[in-house]
Parts: C-alpha cells; structure tokens; sequence
C-alpha cells in the first residue's frame, strides 16, 4: 500500500501525497489518492480535480508554485482578469491589459512565457487564445507591487 509507482506513471497531472510518519494518515492520504485516480479513469481530469477538491490534501496549485513564476503574475491575473469556464481570451487583448498595468513591462514573449509557466492554458488557432479566462469589466485599485 506504500507503493510509490514512477513519477511518469501518471503523466505528472496531480502531486503526489504529502509524506507523513503517521500510518493512519497516510493510509487515509493513499484512500483519497486511489479514490481521486478512479474519479479521473471515470469521470476526467476535471472529476479528479473537484474531487481532490474536497480532500484533506493539499490544494493543486501549491505545485504550481514551485515553478518560480514571479509574484507579478498572479498580481496582473488577480488584478485584471478572471476565470470563466468555456470563455476564450485573446493574447493580444491580455497584452493591451498587460501594457497598461504595467509600470515596466517585459516583452510580449516573456508575458507568454511567464502565463504558461503559471499554469494557464492556451490554444492556437489563427489567434493565441487563453481558455477560461476573461478581462475584469473594472479591475481593482492599482497595486503597488508591479513590476
């Protein structure tokens, strides 16, 4: 029950379990696991998600973290956009929003750069598009924090 199976067995889409000496928690940890892995064999990624969700294990974007996307990333996404399931948002409208909150922006490149590395999605047809995404009607009061 201990079995760890190899980092690619799974293709890298959900961390793994925290690690912890108790035997009691680590079984209920291995109980969610298996549980959330049959949610996605079933159901897809997006079941396993809501699920995981629901756990007592730690929330998914604490691995996105670890990616080193710098603090104004998520300050620009927090500021001037938000999510809506099935909207498509085109890179060059995120750049424009970019530009203007921005008090040294980095270049269009790195920006993509950076939002991948964030985690955000992006389909190509004839347009780069971040899917689930949207920009804010007004966006909040400035931040102090840009870079």
């Amino acid at each position: 029950m201990t079995e760890t199976p190899h980092p690619a067995a799974d293709g890298g889409a959900l961390p793994a379990a925290p690690q912890t000496s108790d035997p009691d928690l680590e079984a209920v940890y291995r109980l969610w696991i298996d549980m959330i892995r049959e949610a996605r064999m079933l159901g897809g990624r997006d079941a396993a998600r809501r699920l995981w969700r629901q756990s007592p294990l730690p929330p998914l974007n604490a691995a996105r973290k670890e990616k080193d996307t710098p603090d104004w990333v998520g300050q620009f996404l927090t500021d001037r956009t938000e999510t809506a399931r099935g909207a498509r948002l085109r890179a060059d409208a995120l750049w424009a929003a970019y530009l203007a909150w921005a008090r040294n922006p980095v270049c269009y490149e790195t920006l993509l750069r950076q939002l991948d590395r964030h985690g955000l999605k992006r389909r190509t047809d004839r347009y780069i598009f971040f899917l689930n995404l949207r920009l804010r009607v007004q966006p909040p009061a400035q931040s102090k924090d840009k870079p």
